[in-house]
């Protein structure tokens, strides 16, 4: 298994509601360790074991938010 870590730029996070969305849904899934929002950044931070990058951005786009793998 190989650990590793994305960031997306999130443009629409703005508040704490913001954050608790994204973290509940891409929380759900296997693998995933933590999920960070920088709310000022507009980045979420994710580290997991084999993570898909459509994976990540289908549950950020299921809690609402539009998201773009940065790094």
């Amino acid at each position: 298994m190989r650990d590793s870590m994305m960031q997306f730029s999130v443009p629409t996070v703005s508040c704490h509601h913001c954050q608790e969305a994204i973290q509940g849904e891409v929380g759900k899934i296997p693998g995933v360790q933590s999920v960070v929002v920088d709310i000022d950044a507009k980045i979420v931070t994710v580290e997991g074991e084999e993570l898909q990058v459509e994976t990540l951005i289908a549950a950020m786009d299921e809690a609402g938010y539009d998201a773009e793998l940065i790094q």
